[in-house]
């Protein structure tokens, strides 16, 4: 789906969801069509602005501005009834863990293969370690300290990058009943910890904020659900 100088979202089409699922996470490149001025920040002098890294430094509120800004301008190239909007997150579980059937967005074995990009040993270094005080996921190697380009954050067995590690991923729930915070999922480039690579893991933050670990995916979903 074009966005306009050379800008495209690409979507895959889940069937057991009814829907169409954004196969990266959104660019930079991809969300300064909507908001020029958009830097995503450098982190211990890591740049995260790329045009083919995720967008980082976004609010769900920025997240949701985004898919209004879709349905203004592009719902044009979308299926009669159809929508942009944030996922689910019962979506957002069924596709990352491929309907169930992994309890890692890669698979069912551990470790997670070096294509998904968390918190590795490429990292180790002295300088990294005396700002992070953090460990690592031992012999894992992502080449990416920061986020990795979006095409580059490891893919599950429905075709979806991303959806482990790299960012986490707004999606349009509130976290519980007190509708205090809203739900993210995935862990990110800065995750080391196995509960949190899970598919299952669940985290949330206030809607209004947004840091260098959290970015977002958009569907294509019929406009009545």
């Amino acid at each position: 789906m074009g966005l306009g100088e050379g800008e495209t979202l690409d979507f895959v089409w889940i069937g057991p969801l009814g829907l169409w699922v954004g196969q990266y996470e959104v660019s930079n490149a991809q969300y300064r069509r909507y908001d020029s001025g958009h830097e995503s920040p450098s982190y211990y002098g890591h740049s995260f602005n790329a045009p083919d890294q995720p967008v980082v430094q976004v609010s769900w509120e920025d997240a949701n501005n985004y898919c209004a800004w879709l349905n203004r301008f592009h719902a044009g190239q979308l299926p009669i009834g159809y929508h942009f909007r944030l996922p689910r997150e019962r979506e957002w579980e069924a596709y990352a863990s491929c309907g169930g059937r992994h309890p890692y967005p890669w698979g069912s074995a551990w470790p997670p293969p070096p294509s998904f990009n968390y918190r590795g040993e490429e990292g180790v270094g002295f300088l990294y370690r005396l700002f992070q005080r953090h460990g690592c996921l031992a012999g894992h190697r992502d080449a990416f300290i920061g986020t990795a380009p979006v095409a580059r954050s490891g893919v599950n067995a429905w075709g979806l990058y991303g959806v482990g590690g790299n960012a986490w991923e707004w999606c349009e729930d509130w976290f519980d009943e007190r509708r205090i915070t809203r739900v993210l999922r995935g862990g990110g480039w800065n995750n080391d910890q196995p509960g949190h690579l899970a598919v299952s893991h669940r985290a949330d933050a206030y809607p209004i904020r947004g840091n260098a670990m959290i970015g977002f995916r958009v569907v294509v979903a019929p406009a009545e659900d």
